[in-house]
């Protein structure tokens, strides 16, 4: 009597092997991504896990907990801004200081930046000292970049270049949390480009004279 064939093993997927750095990479982004469809509160560990296709334990081993990873995620999104900035702003062709005011605007209305940082302010993390904006000083890099790039050239002094700035950040994360709810109060159901255009136009209209009356008294 023949015996039952056994069935064949399937071979196992080959690991794929990664420096520190690309798995820490591949776990922000996955981390990012899904901050983009849900709150960081409603993420786990094993969720981003899952999204970036690496176990449990690799991600514990490179940020311990969520809240570690959530606040990478956000210091990762920032900086990738700022360098941005910094290239606009040292460039020929930066467009002057509405140029930047356009680029931090953006960055504050992406869904991901605007949660995260609604998240650090709700759970008081902006006011602990191991906050990343406090650890790496990244606004003083911006104020002293522009400093170097306009004071000259638009007779501004460092104190009205941190106003500016923040005026700038403060606006624009009330508006990127509120917008929806503001410009429904207004009639406008579905605010959209339009609005945020104006918004932004009127708002570095602000900045602008008030740094100019300053300037004249």
């Amino acid at each position: 009597m023949k015996s039952a064939k056994r069935p064949s093993k399937t071979k196992p997927s080959p690991r794929i092997r990664r420096t520190p750095d690309e798995a820490r990479v591949l776990i922000l982004e996955a981390a990012k991504k899904l901050v983009r469809e849900k709150p960081p509160d409603a993420i786990g560990l094993k969720d981003v896990a899952r999204e970036a296709g690496v176990s449990h334990a690799l991600v514990t081993h490179y940020f311990g907990t969520i809240d570690a990873l959530i606040d990478a995620s956000l210091e990762s999104l920032a900086e990738a801004n700022r360098q941005d900035l910094f290239a606009r702003i040292q460039s020929s062709a930066g467009g002057g200081p509405r140029a930047w005011m356009e680029q931090y605007f953006a960055w504050v209305m992406r869904p991901e930046a605007a949660r995260l940082l609604a998240w650090a302010y709700l759970t008081g993390k902006t006011a602990r000292s191991d906050f990343f904006s406090r650890r790496t000083r990244g606004l003083k890099k911006t104020a002293d970049l522009l400093e170097a790039r306009f004071r000259e050239e638009l007779d501004v002094s460092r104190e009205e270049i941190e106003l500016a700035l923040m005026l700038l950040l403060t606006s624009s994360f009330g508006y990127a949390i509120g917008k929806n709810g503001f410009w429904g109060g207004l009639g406008v159901d579905k605010p959209g480009p339009e609005q945020d255009a104006a918004f932004l136009e009127s708002l570095a209209d602000v900045i602008e004279s008030l740094i100019e009356r300053r300037r004249k008294k």
